[in-house]
């Protein structure tokens, strides 16, 4: 089994931090309250293409894994709640099995590893869905204004969550189709075209 070595260490750090800082500044478009429904959307447009270049840089178990510890870490120390990180780990872990199949050589794969991982945005949601009370209290504490809290509330109601997620899903396969068209010259170095 090909070990890790500090260019893999690197480039998961790197790339991570990268794939996070596109879905951050997608998701700034969430402090207009009626976009927060495209938000998971936004996100996984513009961070697919980000995923899709490392996803040439991946060739062994546990740099997609790094990945969710970093997006984990940082969706749970931002106050997306306690769930955050276990359930990003999770669906990291399942998504390295996907590339795997893959064999790190599939844009394929990769495209759809990054489908399935952006099931993520589903593990930021669920505080709002399954603990609406006191994740309204929580925006309130946090200095958000109480109109701006209800308007947010309208515009997600509880029957939303499932299509919410499915853009998301929809995001990132246009946003991984998107970087694969842009990136052709990498995936042709990297073996995968």
């Amino acid at each position: 089994m090909n070990k890790f070595n500090v260019r893999d260490l690197v480039n998961a750090g790197v790339f991570s931090l990268l794939v996070v800082m596109a879905v951050w500044v997608a998701g700034m478009i969430g402090f207009i309250p009626v976009l927060m429904p495209l938000v998971p959307f936004a996100c996984c447009l513009v961070s697919g293409p980000v995923f899709m270049l490392y996803s040439t840089k991946i060739n062994k178990f546990g740099m997609i894994l790094i990945m969710g510890i970093i997006f984990g870490l940082v969706f749970s120390l931002s106050g997306h709640g306690s769930l955050a990180f276990p359930l990003i780990v999770l669906i990291a872990l399942v998504s390295e099995f996907i590339m795997k199949k893959g064999n790190y050589k599939s844009i394929k794969y990769a495209r759809l590893t990054y489908m399935f991982f952006s099931l993520f945005s589903a593990a930021n949601l669920l505080p709002l869905y399954i603990a609406r009370d006191s994740y309204k209290e929580n925006l309130i504490s946090q200095g958000y204004k109480a109109d701006f809290v209800e308007k947010l509330m309208s515009v997600m109601p509880t029957w939303s969550f499932v299509p919410i997620v499915a853009l998301g899903v929809l995001g990132a396969y246009l946003g991984c189709t998107l970087g694969i068209k842009i990136l052709k010259k990498h995936f042709i170095k990297a073996g995968m075209a």
